[in-house]
């Protein structure tokens, strides 16, 4: 109690403990606890199900054209062949994606229910069990659906709710069973899981379901994989027949799937090794900054208690004592400094897990391993700040500590100058990343999308009831007087093709893979794509049999002028009437443009849009939803912009360098506060110094240059030491994009001119102090 109330007083004489190096320490553990929140999320997944180590998920890696794709996605006969061709597995499933549909329950509608459709096998594959109602057979019969707990008092605020009726995209479904939520941290979610046999999947002939399968506990999981692969590379022989691509098929266990899967297009968004291995770095360096500051403060200010020291050993105190003393000091500070980052952290936390994209929650720490690993980083960094001062004051000589000297032990000015240059480093690091992060984010966003999507309004997908009355429907939207164009088509723009495949008519050549966009007239126009030759779609049934091209679909057939001529698509000849230039469709910014196909021979359409000249106005949208509403009643209306949907696109590029901004700012702040104490205990220990420099003749210009030039330097190497590791580490993370900036030696000397600046601005009002001072002040007493 008494080293308690001592450490209390020494912080209460040390207005520098308490206003900076203790905020500074908290920040720096706030950071590194908000990390442990965000890995203990992102290596939870999937752990809950009781199968994890014995289920495997099959996928195909498909090299075609020089690329590599791997897709989750399997042909139906891996489900319906695999199992009976090998015993050690126990059970099998395939989950075909679904989408957001609208559910409605007599009176009741429900927009946005996330669905997905499963087999039968699919609760013992995953180890789940029903609520309510029989999971043997839940799955079996044609429309049939289990609820999810939460949708189920959702829509009926009861979870006994088997043999009720619910209609689902206007189709009728009998609800067979209710199961718990699962997790936040499962790398699938469903609000409603339909039957598979719904869809009769037999008349898919392509890649399109998600295949699991429960192994032998006493097989090896991965040996009977490998059996599961080979059996699956003989049933894509047949599909991959005509194509020029190779195909090859692995599989992975449940378990590992959200942090190590290879698949390129997931169930959900699977772990971002680049955000995780930002996030521990800033992190880290966030909490090296702090306690460097906290080493150099604490360390500064025990050279005020030399005397102090010196006299507790005078009578008798030893070095293990004074160690001790230091280490109660620096451990109470450090529970502070623990207690104010738990506060920061509850602060922060919602608007990280918003930044992330995760469900992150603050009891994620309050758990056993949260609580053990807090309690193991709140030791170590009371180790390190308690270990370089023991080490250091408790080992002055006696006689000098007495006289308020620190003897012959000369490093104090070399460990503060070290410090500087690590703290700098990072700092420099960290601005030019952010710096070639941002450059590169603005270079996407500016590259010409292919088509004009300002202005373009969607509205949510038709009901069954209005697919085929689309063009009555455009006819009507079209009397709206700010409508200047309308579109139907069966594909959402900026969504996933259709896969197909094309050749030139008659030619022996192997089929390429692509992507197919299925439209109606006007699309086109509406989208305003740039046209290279040909024209667009043409009202009637002439245009039915025709396709449009994007140059990158152009290109794969190696003929020039292809207007006029006929393509195979998929053993059907298709005449193309125009190719256009490369739009931007895929998923990620980064990805190259892939080869994609227009067609208009459908007679229905899902998705509609309209081009206005302006935002459209609460009256406006409801005259839009009137229209739609005289073909469904019970039409649920919602719209959104074009525009907005690319612009979400870049979301994972945004969070990387929201992600940098925010730890360089951070490493800016602590690093200049700490600099600027730094600079003021510099400069009272050369009070002397510049004392006698004035009384020399040295001119308030040169005792400035004097005290700066040392951080000048400092800063100097510091841009060279972070340039290379920043280089190195930025070139790496450009080549995940096909179109990226040049790295340049502009942004290293910017940050390192930037890091100059700060530096000069946390020293020069102390130096302009010291050298405006009276020298007599300073020199009194000698």
């Amino acid at each position: 109690m008494r080293n308690l109330r001592f450490t209390f007083r020494m912080l209460k004489r040390n207005p520098m403990l308490i206003f900076i190096s203790l905020p500074s320490l908290a920040i720096g553990l706030a950071a590194v606890l908000l990390l442990l929140v965000y890995l203990n999320n992102e290596i939870s997944f999937d752990q809950h199900f009781k199968t994890k180590d014995r289920v495997v998920r099959l996928y195909n890696d498909l090299k075609e054209n020089g690329e590599n794709t791997i897709y989750g996605i399997c042909l139906r006969k891996s489900y319906t062949d695999i199992p009976s061709q090998i015993p050690e597995v126990e059970a099998a499933t395939q989950i075909f994606r679904g989408w957001d549909v609208n559910v409605k329950q007599q009176e009741d509608q429900f927009q946005k229910v996330n669905l997905l459709y499963a087999d039968p096998g699919f609760f013992e594959v995953f180890g789940q069990e029903l609520l309510v109602g029989n999971k043997a057979d839940a799955l079996k019969g044609e429309n049939t659906v289990v609820l999810s707990e939460s949708t189920a008092l959702k829509i009926f605020q009861t979870i006994d709710c088997i043999g009720k009726n619910i209609l689902i995209s206007d189709e009728p479904f009998l609800i067979s069973g209710v199961m718990e939520d699962l997790p936040k941290t499962t790398h699938f979610n469903f609000d409603l899981l339909a039957s598979m046999k719904t869809l009769h999947p037999g008349n898919y002939g392509g890649l399109e379901f998600f295949s699991y399968y429960l192994i032998d506990q006493k097989a090896d999981p991965m040996v009977v994989g490998e059996k599961i692969s080979q059996v699956n590379n003989r049933l894509m022989e047949p599909w991959k027949e005509g194509m020029d691509a190779e195909v090859h098929s692995g599989v992975e266990l449940l378990k590992d799937l959200h942090l190590h899967t290879k698949v390129d297009f997931d169930l959900s968004q699977k772990a971002n090794l680049t955000s995780i291995g930002i996030v521990i770095g800033i992190a880290v360096f966030i909490l090296l900054i702090a306690l460097i500051n906290f080493l150099n403060l604490y360390i500064l200010h025990g050279e005020k208690r030399i005397s102090e020291i010196a006299s507790r050993k005078s009578i008798g105190a030893d070095v293990g004592i004074i160690t001790r003393m230091f280490y109660t000091e620096t451990g109470i500070i450090g529970v502070i400094a623990f207690l104010l980052a738990l506060v920061l952290l509850f602060f922060v936390q919602p608007s990280f897990a918003h930044l992330m994209q995760r469900p992150l929650e603050f009891s994620d720490l309050l758990t056993p391993t949260g609580l053990l690993l807090s309690l193991v980083i709140l030791a170590v960094v009371v180790l390190i700040s308690g270990a370089y001062p023991s080490f250091y004051l408790a080992k002055l000589n006696l006689v000098n500590g007495l006289k308020g000297k620190t003897g012959q032990i000369k490093r104090k000015n070399r460990l503060s100058m070290a410090s500087v240059l690590v703290q700098f480093s990072i700092t420099v690091f960290l601005i030019s990343s952010l710096f070639i992060v941002q450059s590169q984010v603005n270079y996407l966003k500016n590259m010409p999308l292919g088509f004009n999507p300002q202005g373009v309004v969607g509205f949510n997908s038709y009901s069954s009831s209005m697919r085929r009355k689309y063009t009555s429907i455009e006819d009507d939207l079209r009397q709206l007087p700010f409508v200047k164009e309308v579109a139907s088509s069966q594909a959402r723009m900026g969504g996933g093709g259709s896969g197909q495949t094309i050749k030139l008519f008659g030619s022996t050549d192997k089929s390429s893979a692509v992507d197919e966009y299925r439209i109606h007239p006007g699309f086109c126009e509406t989208m305003q794509f740039h046209l290279q030759n040909g024209w667009f779609f043409r009202e009637g049934e002439a245009d039915k049999n025709t396709i449009i091209l994007n140059q990158s679909a152009a290109e794969l057939l190696h003929t020039e002028n292809l207007v006029g001529k006929q393509i195979d698509f998929n053993g059907k000849p298709m005449t193309v009437v125009g190719v256009v230039d490369n739009f931007f469709h895929v998923d990620h910014p980064g990805d190259p443009i892939t080869p994609l196909i227009l067609t208009n021979y459908t007679n229905y359409a899902y998705h509609c849009y309209i081009r206005t000249g302006s935002n459209l106005t609460f009256a406006q949208l409801s005259q839009v939803a009137a229209i739609l509403k005289q073909y469904d009643p019970e039409y649920i209306f919602s719209s959104y912009e074009l525009n907005d949907v690319y612009t979400a696109k870049f979301e994972s590029e945004n969070r990387v360098m929201n992600l940098v901004k925010s730890g360089t700012w951070l490493a800016i702040l602590i690093s200049f506060v700490g600099l600027v104490s730094l600079s003021l205990l510099n400069v009272n220990r050369r009070r002397k110094e510049i004392g006698i420099r004035k009384v020399v003749g040295s001119s308030i210009s040169e005792v400035m240059f004097s005290i700066v030039r040392q951080y000048i330097l400092l800063v100097l190497a510091s841009t060279l030491l972070a340039a290379l590791p920043a280089y190195l580490l930025m070139q790496e993370w450009l080549k995940n994009f096909s179109e990226r900036i040049p790295l340049q030696a502009s942004y290293f000397l910017l940050s390192g001119l930037f890091a100059l600046v700060i530096a000069l601005l946390a020293v020069s009002f102390q130096s302009w102090k010291a050298a405006t001072r009276n020298p007599v002040e300073a020199l009194r007493y000698e």
